[in-house]
């Protein structure tokens, strides 16, 4: 961050923008819907849990680790798929890599216990990392750098819909139909939109014609450029906690909880969940609708970290003794989870256009090992206490909760120490702009410098931090 910031790329003659534009909508809405599978596999096991854990005969411990599976597989391929969204573009991967989540979906519902539970989910986790970012890759080459956050952030609001499907409307069909056959439906629709996004992603844009095409070693090495960056390494930190401490809730264990401390039944966990996964859709949308009017992301960030760490630190020491008042400290932890969505805006500002992808992918990679850990910690910690009546006591996920609470306050003590520099001289150039004092060039761009190898030129938008 101590370079100056590299003069913006001229901007694309008029008669592109015309064709730049059309299918815009078309083109997010199909994004969109591949968060949306992803965002769906994710969390469905949150629903089922409790008949996961009996019908397989799975222990706390067995359990965590076939939650956790997908995130490990999710966040290992960030490497690979960093590298290949930026060599052979997001159509193609995001098609095959659906594709192979569609397959483990149907091995999911073949299952005969933990060992074919957690080669699903690693299959379906390995398959769906291409979901998200293949979606920013695509959205930070078609659209202005100021517009990345808000995009970003919009994405993940309208993708909440496979949060919201797995929650009560699994929870009716796995009721109905079983949930084997449930994932059987999923690997299905899965399949399809493999189809779709291999038509309706555009070939344009996959790789610009100006730039060269890079041998397949250099993009591995390029890698060392992100991880390098030192103020890369507090966005890493908070990243590392903030997304993994709400999926540790939505994703699985707020399930068992339900069951486990307040006798939810599958339709009452459902419609817990889904309201949680309706409160993460709502805050990050009024986040997208306010970001373009605010030049601040760091408040934003931090606001998001501690929200959390309350609701976390409630769940554990707040008398919570009906299941209304669980969903209610569900709702204000989901209403701020797009502090993770920041860190990615924050992350794709510090690096050149050529490295986005493996930016984005880099950070997200640390986020979903992250998010592996957060289910696979808290089922040995459970797993440390006697069974009540077949299952973990109250106390127990209170031990859990506190924990992740602990840990956000933690990371956001480390995010701020890395980026002290750069916080401090992003209220300084805010305060300079309040104040009607003229603002030099690389400041007035509103980013916090980043790193651009060199003769690399870096877009820029117009946040301060």
């Amino acid at each position: 961050m101590n370079e100056p910031i590299p003069p913006r790329p001229p901007t694309p003659p008029d008669d592109a923008l015309p064709e730049a534009r059309s299918g815009t909508v078309g083109l997010l809405v199909v994004l969109a819907a591949a968060f949306t599978v992803s965002q769906f596999y994710r969390t469905a096991p949150a629903v089922i849990g409790p008949e996961l854990r009996s019908g397989l005969a799975l222990s706390p411990a067995q359990l965590g680790l076939a939650a956790g599976a997908f995130f490990i597989a999710f966040s290992l391929m960030h490497v690979p798929i960093g590298v290949l969204l930026d060599r052979y573009g997001p159509r193609r991967v995001m098609a095959a890599m659906l594709a192979i989540a569609s397959a483990g979906a149907a091995l999911f519902s073949q299952a005969g216990g933990a060992a074919g539970l957690v080669a699903a989910q690693l299959l379906i986790g390995a398959g769906c990392s291409a979901m998200f970012v293949g979606g920013l890759v695509v959205v930070a080459r078609r659209f202005p750098p100021a517009r990345f956050g808000g995009l970003a952030a919009l994405l993940t609001s309208v993708s909440g819909l496979g949060m919201v499907l797995s929650g009560t409307p699994f929870a009716v069909l796995a009721d109905a139909v079983g949930w084997r056959a449930g994932f059987l439906i999923a690997a299905a629709v899965s399949l399809a939109l493999a189809i779709v996004i291999f038509r309706a992603v555009p070939r344009r844009g996959e790789r610009r014609p100006e730039q060269p095409a890079e041998s397949f070693l250099r993009s591995v090495l390029d890698l060392g450029s992100i991880f390098r960056h030192g103020p890369v390494w507090g966005v890493i930190a908070l990243a590392m906690v903030s997304y993994p401490s709400v999926i540790a809730v939505r994703g699985f264990w707020g399930g068992p909880y339900l069951a486990d401390v307040h006798g939810a039944d599958t339709i009452e966990r459902g419609d817990i969940l889904l309201v949680m996964s309706v409160a993460t859709i709502v805050g990050a949308g009024l986040y997208a609708l306010f970001e373009r009017r605010t030049t601040l992301r760091m408040p934003f960030v931090y606001l998001a970290a501690g929200a959390s760490a309350l609701g976390f630190w409630l769940l554990a020491l707040a008398p919570v003794s009906f299941p209304v008042q669980a969903a209610l400290l569900f709702v204000l932890i989901g209403t701020f989870s797009f502090g993770s969505v920041l860190l990615l805006a924050l992350a794709r500002d510090m690096f050149p256009d050529r490295l986005t992808g493996r930016a984005i992918t880099s950070v997200n990679f640390t986020s979903f090992l992250g998010a592996g850990l957060m289910q696979v910690i808290p089922g040995i910690v459970l797993g440390l206490w006697l069974p009540v009546d077949g299952h973990p006591p109250a106390e127990a996920y209170r031990v859990v909760f506190a924990g992740i609470g602990a840990v956000l306050l933690v990371a956001a003590a480390v995010f701020t120490l890395v980026l002290r520099r750069q916080i401090a001289e992003g209220w300084r150039r805010w305060a300079a702009r309040r104040a009607g004092r003229t603002v030099a060039p690389e400041a007035a761009s509103g980013v916090a410098p980043g790193v651009a190898p060199k003769g690399e030129a870096r877009q820029t938008g117009r946040h301060t931090d």
